[in-house]
């Protein structure tokens, strides 16, 4: 009889579960805390892309309804992408170039260019892969944006960057948007 019950006693031991909820707890709340501040980073980075792409958009539409810009334009413009991107850090860049295509050459002309924080095309041929088909002596309005990003963290791997956008429009009212002095 003392032998049962000292196997009836060994046996509650090992079914006494006092304290194993905090056990489990303890053993998955670094998992859970991995994953809550990687998907915040994740989604930070989602957030800040999406909303400089919605700047780009904006800014290209703007100036496709320009008939005539000057440099104090453009940076009334700039100004206006820092409230649009509040969060951003110090460095966003602003280019908006006006581009002909010059069809018996085959090749894409800078009519103007003026940036922010970023050196301005140069007045000679380029060679741009964002640019469309485009008919001869057709213009077309380029509008570049560039927005750090810097991560909260950098458990999920997400170094900082630089968003880059080019949004490519044709001027709506006039056949090429003119540069005044």
């Amino acid at each position: 009889m003392s032998e049962q019950r000292n196997h009836e006693r060994r046996a509650r031991a090992f079914r006494d579960d006092r304290g194993s909820l905090t056990i489990e707890f303890l053993l998955w709340l670094p998992i859970l805390a991995f994953w809550l501040v990687v998907s915040l980073a994740f989604f930070q980075a989602y957030v800040s892309r999406n909303d400089a792409s919605n700047a780009a958009h904006a800014l290209s539409d703007i100036m496709s309804r320009q008939t005539e810009v000057t440099d104090g334009f453009i940076a009334e413009l700039y100004n206006l992408q820092n409230r649009l991107l509040p969060n951003a850090p110090q460095g966003t860049q602003l280019r908006v170039s006006s581009i002909e295509y010059d069809g018996e050459d085959e090749v894409h002309r800078v009519l103007w260019s003026s940036a922010i924080g970023i050196e301005p095309f140069p007045s000679t041929e380029i060679s741009v892969s964002v640019l469309p088909e485009m008919a001869d002596n057709d213009t077309v309005i380029l509008t570049e944006l560039n927005v750090p990003f810097q991560p909260f963290s950098t458990w999920a791997r997400i170094g900082s960057r630089t968003w880059r956008f080019a949004k490519v429009v044709r001027p709506r009212f006039v056949s090429a948007v003119a540069m005044l002095e």
